[in-house]
């Protein structure tokens, strides 16, 4: 998509509802998990809470949930009463280059200059994994001198550009705010493998305190 435009026609808008994730509405709606991330990148994937109206795009396979009263301005029809997202703030899909600091910078990693993002306001570490298609080991790796939990607008990050190789454990037990998404985005794993292995557990049973297989 096309980040420098204000506005994104949608398909029609979504009411967010109680179990639901970017996946899982991506996945019920027929829309591809990056077309969705990017018409509403207003909303960090970590924050998405109960009653988000969110921007369904066009797509070849775009389905229009019936009679559940959770949707607005009509279906991909004809008609036009196509929808108009809220306007989204415009960040390149590669990093930037950096802003002329007004005094020497002295960071304790060494990052190439056109390799570090300027963190934008309510961005989380989970919103650059998503973004850049890095795993989290990668990142801090890269940002060892910063809390990548305690991220703050205006902080400039270091993006590499390929993925460290990383040994991933057996097993994990999920914290409090976990879920499939996120350690998919964690462990730089695709969301269809983590399912596989464990075949006994649905994508919303993904919750705190449940222990989960990593595929080797």
């Amino acid at each position: 998509m096309d980040q420098s435009s204000s506005t994104q026609t949608c398909a029609y808008q979504y009411t967010v509802k109680r179990g639901d994730s970017f996946y899982l509405i991506a996945h019920r709606l027929g829309v591809s998990l990056r077309d969705l991330l990017d018409a509403n990148s207003s909303i960090p994937p970590s924050r998405l809470t109960v009653g988000d109206v969110l921007c369904i795009p066009y797509g070849e396979d775009v389905q229009t949930p019936a009679g559940d009263g959770n949707t607005q301005g009509g279906s991909t029809g004809s008609d036009n009463s196509n929808c108009v997202c809220p306007e989204t703030p415009t960040e390149p899909d590669t990093p930037p280059q950096p802003e002329t600091p007004s005094e020497p910078e002295t960071p304790s990693n060494v990052c190439p200059p056109n390799r570090r993002t300027v963190v934008q306001e309510g961005q989380t570490a989970s919103d650059l994994q998503l973004r850049y298609d890095l795993s989290y080991y990668t990142l801090q790796s890269a940002n060892s001198d910063k809390d990548l939990e305690a991220l703050q607008s205006g902080d400039v990050v270091c993006i590499p550009e390929n993925n460290l190789p990383c040994n991933l454990p057996t097993t994990v037990t999920l914290q409090e705010n976990e879920t499939l998404e996120t350690v998919a985005v964690t462990y730089n794993l695709p969301i269809a493998s983590l399912l596989r292995v464990n075949p006994c557990l649905a994508p919303e049973d993904f919750t705190a305190g449940v222990t989960i297989r990593l595929p080797n």
